[in-house]
C-alpha cells in the first residue's frame, strides 16, 4: 500500500536579486499564478497580475490589469496599458489556462481555438509583446508553465495536452533566438498540484479518496504538491541564480514520471 500524501506547507523561496524587478504574471488571480505573484511580491519585486477579472488581493508593489488573454486585441491593449505603467519588464511568466474535459466528437473548432488561444496562442502574443519590454529591462528571463498531462493519455484532454506539449516546443523555438539577446525561457512543469480549484474538484466528497490513493501510488514523494512549490522552481528561473539556464523543461510533479 502506498504511503498516505502528506500535507505540509512549503516553504518560501526569498531570492533577493529579485528585490526590485518588475515581473508581469499571468492567471494571477489564483492558484499557481497568485502563489508565484505573492511570492514575488515577498521578495520584492513589482508585480503586474494579469487575470480576467480584478485581483482580490492587494499589495503595495502589486498592479492588477484586466485582460481577456484568448483575445489578440485584448493583449495588444493591454501592453499599451503596461507601456503607461513601466519602460520595461525584467520577468515574464505565462501561468493563465483551461483544463476543459473535451472528447474528440465534441471538439469542434470553437472548443479546440476555446482552449488553444488561451493555453498556448497568449502565451505567444504575451512573449512577443513583452520582448521589447525585457530587452530594456535587467532580469530578462521568461518562464512557462506547462502539465505532465501531455505525458499522461487522460481521455478526453487531448486538445488540453495538446496545448502544453506546444508550450514546451514554444519554449525551445525561442531559447536561440532571444538567449542572443540576453533573454532566458523556461518551462516549469507542475504534476497534480492541490490549488484551491483542485482540492474543490478532486479531493473533497465522494471521490477524494480514490484520487487521494492514485495520486499516492504514482508520486514517488509522499506529498500533497502546493502552488508554493510551483511558485519556487519559478522564482528560480526568473532569478540570476539560473543565469546559465535556458530552453529547459523543469518537472515538478513529486517523481511521478521520475525524469
Amino acid at each position: 500500500m502506498a504511503t498516505p500524501l502528506k500535507s505540509t506547507p512549503a516553504t518560501l523561496l526569498s531570492l533577493p536579486d529579485l528585490a526590485g524587478k518588475v515581473v508581469l504574471v499571468t492567471g494571477a488571480s489564483a492558484g499557481i499564478g497568485r502563489a508565484t505573484a505573492e511570492s514575488l511580491l515577498a521578495s520584492g519585486a513589482t508585480v503586474l497580475g494579469i487575470a480576467r477579472s480584478a485581483l482580490a488581493y492587494r499589495h503595495k508593489n502589486l498592479h492588477s490589469l484586466r485582460c481577456d488573454l484568448a483575445s489578440a486585441p485584448a493583449i495588444t491593449a493591454l501592453f499599451k496599458q503596461i507601456a503607461k505603467l513601466t519602460p520595461h519588464l525584467d520577468g515574464i511568466v505565462n501561468v493563465a489556462g483551461i483544463d476543459p474535459k473535451i472528447a474528440l466528437a465534441d471538439g469542434d473548432e470553437h472548443k479546440w481555438r476555446e482552449v488553444v488561444d488561451l493555453n498556448l496562442r497568449a502565451y505567444y502574443l504575451v512573449i512577443r509583446a513583452g520582448a521589447p519590454f525585457l530587452r530594456r529591462g535587467r532580469g530578462r528571463a521568461i518562464v512557462n508553465v506547462s502539465s505532465i498531462n501531455y505525458r499522461l493519455g487522460v481521455p478526453k484532454r487531448s486538445i488540453y495536452s495538446a496545448t502544453k506539449a506546444g508550450i514546451l516546443g514554444l519554449t525551445t523555438g525561442l531559447a536561440r533566438e532571444l538567449g542572443a539577446e540576453g533573454i532566458r525561457l523556461n518551462t516549469v512543469t507542475p504534476g497534480w498540484i492541490f490549488t484551491e480549484r483542485q482540492v474543490d474538484e478532486y479531493f473533497v466528497g465522494p471521490k477524494a479518496k480514490k484520487h487521494l490513493a492514485y495520486l499516492a501510488g504514482v508520486q514517488s514523494l509522499p506529498l500533497k504538491i502546493t502552488a508554493t512549490d510551483i511558485a519556487n522552481h519559478i522564482l528560480f528561473y526568473l532569478s540570476d541564480a539560473s543565469r546559465a539556464s535556458t530552453g529547459h523543461n523543469c518537472v515538478v510533479d513529486g517523481g511521478w514520471l521520475l525524469e
